[in-house]
């Protein structure tokens, strides 16, 4: 029970109360007579006299006075004779009598306050935003009475509000705090729909805050978005709901989505809700935006490395839209790349659409939409010999969406969500002396998903809120992967099918005031034409709220994965193009168990947030794989998964300026991840080639006024390299000595390190009375240079004809791009 309605046990003895009364002979007998003496000192009184003790709430007592008389009474009628009258009734248990409320519909005595925070510029959700219930009453203290976060929906709910007048507070960083007055009435639901002025509109192309800068594919290369040594292939990537197997594009000079479209973004690895399932590594969860209801409105934009546009406003009274385009073409950045050696033709393009329709009520429809395509072709010359490259992936995604406030203390979303991922790769050897003139290897692989998925947001009271959910989703994968592009085997899908269903529930429970823990499970039966499988994955985090400033927080979560990832080698490991195949008796589902625990400050008015969080994580059948080629006939990739464990464990440490002219992260990351399988290196624990032990990012942005502005960007990030291939089965004394070997000796070193480094300076102007920013940006060859060295070997096997290297990226030389956006 909370501090404020702790039962108080009254022991003390009555002085200076306007009564008379004495005890009557050695019996449990009494008389006495009070004229309008207090409730409580009459019940002290009572506890004096007789052997028994009164339980009672302060609340029902407070205030309260007593006119009564008795002459010889016992203990019951003298209790009943206090209390005629008031609204108390009493029961004893043993030698303890306790004191209720006779209103036993006392509980609907409250109200609740419930609404929808927005952004009064664009009507966009606002998420996180601080709601607090203070007491109006005393003048002289204003008590904050209830506090609770919005959702990701931008909704909040109080329950179970007493009768009264409060203030309601509203803040957000960015933000205008806004009060309003309230008055609650019993049993009276109060609907506040709460619009939030920005203090200060920042253009986005400035704004480094936040997880924001988590977007950009800052982690080298083609490699993805990396959380604590963990690829991009094991997040799990939502845009609007609607799962994006593989939204990495070459490069990292592009951001992974176009800002322009976004609303909000989530970056979440420990502790994660039962409602988040599937991937191992954590979760990237962005929401599209709806769209304003003022007018037409968008921006243009094109550069050194590519373009955008992006327009949005009303469609009648109710309903509006968004549509943002984008085009990158990061080889054409400047025309002295030549001198630092030929560039790879690289092409990037993405449209994102959204039309939103608000239905009577507080309901809302919505329809987004998600198409990128990346593609990258180059020439490798080399032993007599030409090999062309051409390999093009890319995403589709469609996603109907409703969502409702059923009631002041009920949330709902349903959706219906189709999405696709899909390359082709294909390689042209010519003057080959082994192979025919002119020999093509290709493959292609696609996985379709369409998914059903309900949820619901219960505020039962102010200790709880119960969150839960279904999720229906049917897998459809198939593909041919050819030997030369995995350098090991051949593999082949031919349209295999898998049903994925999940049931998930959570408890957040307000355990004390300063005290939160979320308690929950996420049950998951997966069936496909390979194996059946179930699993219950059990999540739990406690929060404790140390002052206004410090928070202390830990989690233990579980997770299950049956569709994995394949990047292993060739391609796959060099390149953001990566293949699914789901769980089977062999491939079994991948276990997760992840440990937090860490602390945060916060100072100056939210300004300055300093973090530090370790992490474990114990990963059970992690997939590997091993080969012996000289085997006749090579074996697919699908019989050749070895079974194995992984641990990664570290220290993050954030220091994030959120506020003023200067604001930006500094982040540092000490990490350390390995794995061990019995069959690969003689058992001993082996670095995979994503693991990093140092990581350093800064991202800065400085204001110079109201038309200057000033960024950096810094990331440095170091490897650790193995001493084996572990795609290389350990070879066995027999086969020694039969002559059997493994794999040909090919490059599956650790990936190197890599060094970004970017400058930039803008530039606001308004031209044509339209507001203009102007950019001059200058970046290391991160990005815009092809990182990799291919060579071409003479061999007869096909899948040892060709190697790239990974060059190790330098952060000088930089070279200058421009850019111009617009905004109407």
């Amino acid at each position: 029970m909370r501090a404020a309605a702790i039962l108080s046990i009254s022991l003390l003895v009555n002085i200076g109360s306007p009564y008379v009364g004495t005890a009557q002979g050695p019996g449990p007998r009494a008389s006495y007579q009070f004229h309008d003496g207090s409730l409580r000192a009459s019940l002290d009184s009572l506890m004096n006299w007789f052997p028994v003790s009164i339980v009672y709430l302060d609340r029902n007592v407070e205030g309260k006075v007593v006119t009564a008389s008795c002459s010889d009474c016992s203990f019951d009628d003298a209790l009943n004779s206090i209390l005629n009258g008031s609204s108390l009734t009493w029961l004893r248990i043993g030698s303890q009598v306790i004191l209720k409320d006779r209103n036993v519909e006392k509980s609907r005595q409250h109200a609740t306050i419930s609404g929808v925070v927005t952004d009064s510029l664009t009507g966009e959700w606002i998420v996180g935003a601080n709601v607090l219930l203070q007491d109006s009453a005393n003048q002289e203290y204003i008590a904050v009475s209830r506090w609770c976060p919005t959702s990701s929906y931008g909704f909040f709910s109080l329950r179970r509000v007493s009768p009264g007048n409060y203030t309601l507070v509203l803040r957000a960083l960015g933000y205008r705090t806004r009060k309003m007055p309230l008055s609650v009435t019993a049993d009276q639901p109060l609907r506040c729909d709460v619009s939030l002025v920005q203090e200060e509109i920042t253009l986005q192309e400035v704004t480094i805050e936040g997880q924001r800068s988590s977007l950009t594919s800052a982690e080298g290369i083609s490699r993805g978005i990396y959380i604590r040594s963990t690829p991009s292939d094991q997040k799990h990537y939502l845009l609007d709901g609607a799962q994006i197997y593989n939204p990495a594009h070459f490069g990292g000079v592009l951001s992974t989505f176009n800002d322009e479209a976004l609303n909000d973004v989530q970056v979440m690895v420990g502790g994660l809700p039962p409602y988040y399932g599937g991937r191992i590594g954590g979760i990237l969860d962005l929401s599209l935006r709806d769209g304003t209801m003022q007018r037409f409105s968008g921006s243009a934009g094109t550069g050194s490395l590519g373009s955008t546009l992006s327009f949005e406003g009303p469609l009648g009274g109710s309903t509006t839209y968004m549509v943002s385009g984008r085009r990158g073409y990061p080889e054409a950045a400047v025309p002295f790349l030549q001198e630092e050696g030929t560039p790879s033709h690289l092409g990037s393009s993405e449209m994102i659409a959204k039309l939103t329709h608000r239905l009577s009520g507080s309901s809302r429809l919505s329809l987004s939409g998600y198409l990128g395509r990346d593609s990258y072709t180059n020439t490798v010359d080399g032993a007599g010999e030409c090999l062309n490259n051409n390999f093009s992936w890319g995403n589709s995604a469609l996603n109907l969406r409703w969502i409702a406030i059923a009631s002041p203390s009920l949330f709902l979303h349903a959706s219906a969500v189709f999405t696709r991922y899909d390359f082709t790769l294909d390689h042209l050897l010519s003057g080959d002396s082994f192979l025919p003139t002119g020999a093509r290897f290709s493959s292609d692989f696609a996985i379709e998903d369409v998914s059903l998925r309900a949820h619901a947001e219960h505020y039962y009271d102010e200790e709880h809120t119960v969150r839960g959910g279904v999720e229906l989703v049917h897998h459809q994968m198939r593909g041919t992967i050819s030997e030369f592009s995995s350098r090991t085997a051949p593999l082949s899908l031919g349209g295999v099918s898998s049903w994925e269903m999940s049931v998930y529930l959570q408890d957040q429970w307000k355990i004390l005031p300063r005290v939160m823990a979320e308690i929950g499970g996420r049950a998951t039966s997966f069936t496909g034409d390979r194996g059946s499988f179930s699993a219950i994955d059990p999540r739990f985090s406690l929060l404790f709220t140390l002052d206004e400033s410090t928070r202390l927080y830990t989690s233990i979560t579980t997770i299950n994965q049956f569709i994995h990832p394949y990047r292993n080698s060739g391609v796959f490991l060099l390149y953001p193009t990566i293949f699914w195949y789901p769980s089977n008796e062999q491939a079994r589902p991948s276990t997760s168990v992840q440990l937090t625990l860490g602390v945060e400050e916060i100072s100056n008015d939210d300004a300055y947030v300093v973090s530090a969080e370790s992490f474990y994580r114990n990963t059970h059948n992690l997939h590997e794989f091993g080969l012996d080629t000289t085997a006749s006939p090579i074996r697919e990739l699908s019989t050749s998964v070895l079974l194995g464990t992984g641990k990664s464990y570290g220290l993050e440490i954030t220091l994030r300026k959120r506020t003023g002219d200067l604001t930006g992260t500094v982040g540092y990351t000490l990490s350390w991840d390995r794995h061990t399988v019995p069959e690969l290196n003689g058992g001993e624990p082996f670095a995979p080639p994503f693991d990093r032990r140092h990581e350093l990012q800064i991202a800065l942005s400085y204001t110079l006024g109201p038309r200057w502005a000033l960024g950096a960007l810094c990331i440095v990030a170091s490897d650790q390299s193995p001493s084996f291939d572990p795609l290389t089965v350990q070879a066995k004394s027999s086969d020694i000595v039969s002559g059997r070997r493994g794999l040909p000796e090919y490059d599956r070193s650790q990936l190197p390190g890599f060094q970004r480094l970017e400058f930039s300076v803008l530039h606001y102007v308004a031209l044509w009375g339209l507001p203009c920013q102007f950019s001059l940006r200058f970046l290391n060859s991160y990005g815009l240079l092809d990182p990799f060295d291919w060579e071409l070997l003479n061999s007869i096997d096909p899948r040892s004809k060709w190697r790239a290297r990974v060059e190790e990226l330098k952060l000088f030389p930089m070279f200058p791009t421009l850019g111009f956006t617009v905004r109407f």
